[in-house]
Formats: structure tokens, sequence, C-alpha cells
């Protein structure tokens, strides 16, 4: 008897307790779909005590129940006084640690939010930090805004937590390591370290890891090339050719790091063989212009910016290169056949300086933004060009209103001046 009387006494408290949890499941069912349009609509003032009693009655039903009644407190926030300001902010973060501890499995978020709050809202940057460490040791997967504002808390308290220029540099690092291409990345990191050499250790070290690892490879040789020491850079960067023969940008890259250690004809061997893999990388020409300059090989540079030319209208720096060109034949001249006397610029020199000038002319006609600079350029040759009086004791080379550029120096030109007395 006793034993079915405790039957019915456990079944009737099962059945209470059910109806009770019910009868709030409802009531919390209600008051979300409430506060739901309410803060759908923008009127925050009445989603909030509705948002409220959603937590009280069922604090793990409603997976986005704290952050919508945060956004509720931050509109609060904005429109609030200083001097009632912190207790609207002193509320998101209580509504965010609640969350973390209800909702486990929107705990990184939270802490985003969490952090974001605290380095906003207040003065509390090392606060702050610890929630953005805490949510991105949760989710490595976050984007990089997210780390890039944890970074740089880092930076800003770096002088008085020497340790937290370290955990910068990995941050960023790592970031790098996701998206090698994100040109905010390497600044960041540009900025942090300011000994080139550094770098380059960094950069080595990391290879230890993944020697065979193709983007630490990269930035092994991106580290050298940034210290200027472009022999360690060539070494890399053949690796990565033999890693990758019909990589384009590989060869562009030794290409520049050659042409910088003055390896000219090795330079443009690796130009010709990016433009080969890649025939878009048309400044590739301009570079194998120069070198072929810098080689002294002039009529082998203006055959190559005259290719250059022809890849696409509009396009007027070959023709600067080509000016450039002749301005070199010029000083050439004048140090290796005059003895280095400017005094003995002839006739045929200021006429080369002439052609450059109308080079330069025809540059910004093809391409206008380039106005500026071949302005300056031809200012800077005026006082070297042919005078009237030049042109007067020249008279007799001057047919149909154009000269012939001779000399022992310009044969190769084989160009006429247009000129007038």
């Amino acid at each position: 008897m006793k034993r079915t009387l405790s039957l019915v006494t456990l079944a009737l408290w099962v059945f209470s307790h059910s109806s009770i949890s019910q009868a709030n499941d409802a009531e919390a069912g209600k008051n979300w779909s409430l506060f739901y349009e309410y803060h759908k609509n923008g009127d925050f003032v009445t989603a909030a005590p509705y948002g409220w009693k959603v937590i009280k009655l069922a604090p793990a039903r409603f997976k986005t129940i704290y952050s919508r009644l945060a956004e509720c407190y931050y509109n609060f926030y904005q429109q609030a006084d200083d001097s009632t300001r912190t207790a609207y902010a002193d509320t998101i973060i209580a509504i965010y640690d609640m969350g973390i501890q209800n909702i486990p499995e929107r705990a990184a978020g939270l802490w985003l939010s969490r952090g974001y709050a605290l380095a906003n809202y207040y003065d509390r940057d090392l606060e702050a930090i610890g929630s953005y460490e805490k949510a991105l040791q949760e989710d490595s997967t976050t984007d990089f805004a997210y780390f890039d504002q944890l970074g740089v808390l880092y930076v800003k308290h770096m002088e008085e937590n020497p340790e937290f220029r370290e955990k910068a540099i990995a941050l960023y690092h790592n970031q790098r390591e996701r998206d090698p291409n994100n040109p905010q990345i390497v600044a960041r990191l540009n900025n942090l370290i300011s000994d080139p050499q550094e770098l380059i250790d960094l950069a080595l070290k990391d290879l230890e890891s993944d020697p065979e690892n193709i983007e630490k490879i990269w930035n092994v040789a991106q580290a050298y090339i940034k210290a200027e020491q472009y022999g360690g850079a060539e070494k890399y960067l053949k690796d990565l050719i033999q890693k990758a023969p019909k990589t384009a940008t590989y060869w562009n890259e030794i290409g520049k790091v050659q042409q910088r250690e003055s390896k000219y004809r090795q330079a443009i061997d690796s130009y010709e063989q990016a433009l080969k893999l890649n025939p878009a990388l048309k400044e590739n020409y301009l570079n194998i212009t120069v070198c072929y300059r810098m080689m002294k090989n002039y009529t082998s540079a203006r055959t190559t910016a005259h290719r250059a030319a022809q890849k696409e209208k509009g396009w007027g720096r070959p023709y600067m290169e080509i000016a450039e060109v002749y301005k070199s034949a010029v000083e050439n001249c004048i140090k290796d056949v005059k003895g280095g006397d400017w005094a003995q610029l002839d006739i045929d020199g200021k006429l080369v300086y002439r052609l450059a000038q109308l080079l330069y002319e025809k540059a910004k006609s093809v391409e206008p933004s380039l106005a500026n600079e071949a302005n300056q350029r031809i200012r800077e040759l005026s006082t070297l060009v042919p005078t009237r009086e030049d042109l007067f004791f020249h008279k007799d080379r001057i047919v149909n209103g154009m000269m012939s550029v001779g000399g022992e120096c310009y044969g190769w030109i084989d160009e006429k001046v247009p000129v007038s007395l």
C-alpha cells in the first residue's frame, strides 16, 4: 500500500514538474517572439525587458538572445550622456558573460564582442586583449580583421608590456601563413620588425619547421630582399625555381634580384623566361631595356623598348625609357670618349638630347598621366639641346629642316632631328 502511494506521489511530482517546464518553455517562446519583433523593428526600449525574461526562463534555448540583447544596450549606450554611458557598457559586458556561460558553443563570438566592447566603450585594453585571446584560441578561422584588432592592441601596449611585441609578431606571422598575399599583414610585420636581419632570422626559423614549404621559402627570399642582401635572396629564389620551374613570379623576382646585383645578362634571361610563361608581364620589357642600357648595349635597349611600345596602346613609359637610353649614350660618350669633359659636348650629343626631349613629348601625348614627369625631364635637358648659334654653325647639315645625328658615338642611332634656325 505504501509503495502504491509513493508511486502515485512520484507520478504527481513528475507531472507537476513537466507542466511547469512546459509552461516556462511556452512563456519563453512567447517572450522571444515579442523580443524578436521589437528588436527587428529597432524598438530596443520595448524589446529589452522581453529579452531579460527569455534569459530568465530559458537561458540556453535561444542562441542569439545575448548578442541581440547586447545590441539593444549598445543603442542605449550611443544615445546616453557621459554620466550614464558606463552603466550601459557594464550591462553589455554582463550580457556577454552570461552568454559565454550559458551557450558555450557561441563563446568564441561572444568573447570577440566582449573584447571589442572593452576596447571601445572603456579604456580597458588589457582586459580586451584577454577576451580577444580567448576568442581566437577557440576559433583560429576567425576573420583576419579580429586578429588585427588584437595585434593593434598588442602594439599599442608593447612599451609597458615587452612580451606583447613577440606576441604581435607571432600573430601576424601566423596570419601571413593563412593569407600570404595580404599586404596589410606584410605592412604590420614590417612596422614591428625594424631590423631587417631580425626579419631574415624569423623567416629562416620558420622555414626550419617545414623546409620544403614553398610559401616559407618565398618569405625567406623576401626577407633577404628587404635587407638588400640580394645574394641570399637569389639562393632561395633558385630553390623555388627548381621546385616550380613554370612559375613566372619566381623568374620575375629573381630577375629583379639579379638586376640589383648588376648581373644584367642573367637578369635579362630571367625576365625573358618570365615573359614566356606569362606574356602579360609587360613591365619586363622595360626591365630588360634598363639592363641592356646598363650594359651599354644601346641598340638592344632601344629595340626592346620599341617592342614594349607595341604591346599596349596608351602606354607611354617605353618612350620614356628610349629617351633614357639616348641620355645614357651621351653621358657614356662624354665619360669614355671625351675624357669626362662636358665642354666637349658637341652638336651631335646635343641633337641626341633633343631626340630625348621629343620622346618625352611623345610619352606624355600617348599617356597623359606621365605629363608632370615628362615635363620635368624636358626642362632638365633645356640647356643641353642645340642653340640657334649651334645650328647656324652647322647649317650645312640641315636638309629640309632636318639634321641627321652623326659622330663617333652615335652612328647606331640613325635618326634625323627636326630643327629650325
